[in-house]
């Protein structure tokens, strides 16, 4: 009986976590209407949109120094720091478009998405982009709603560094 239960143990700790748990898709889509709406009100330069996606205290690591940003008004400071940037190297007319999610996993108030998504812009008057980056994105479901608590931005391989 041991044998069998450890074994048993054993193959649900191996199990992928989608097979864990899977979504409602209703939820999922309530989720993924939060991290679209973060990345249309930041293609729109909405910064109070943005920051109404956003919970209170969040955590964001990004490919710009400092690198991460954490605590409270986290998405605040992050689009403040991120417009400081863009202007120093000469960015302009940055628009993310995320695909399908890779994951939407949902355990309750608590969510997690990957999702692929393309960066074009114009850097010093040339055209660029970040095809294929990945998108990853926590949760957690408070009155108002889903609020993102933090995400992290990974980059494919670029011919240059901006």
């Amino acid at each position: 009986m041991k044998r069998w239960m450890t074994a048993a143990w054993l193959m649900a700790l191996a199990m992928p976590a989608q097979a864990q748990e899977q979504a409602d898709p209703a939820v999922a889509d309530a989720v993924m209407q939060t991290v679209r709406s973060y990345v249309d009100n930041l293609n729109k330069g909405d910064t109070a949109g943005v920051i109404a996606t956003c919970a209170k205290e969040a955590a964001i690591v990004d490919e710009f120094a400092p690198y991460e940003w954490h605590g409270a008004d986290t998405c605040a400071r992050w689009v403040s720091a991120l417009t400081a940037h863009n202007k120093a190297i000469g960015l302009t007319k940055g628009v993310n478009t995320l695909r399908q999610p890779r994951r939407v996993d949902v355990t309750g108030d608590r969510a997690y998405v990957v999702v692929p998504a393309d960066f074009r812009y114009t850097l010093n008057g040339q055209q660029g982009a970040e095809i294929d980056a990945t998108f990853t994105v926590a949760l957690h479901k408070e009155a108002a709603g889903w609020r993102i608590t933090g995400w992290a931005w990974s980059r494919p391989e670029l011919d240059f560094d901006y």
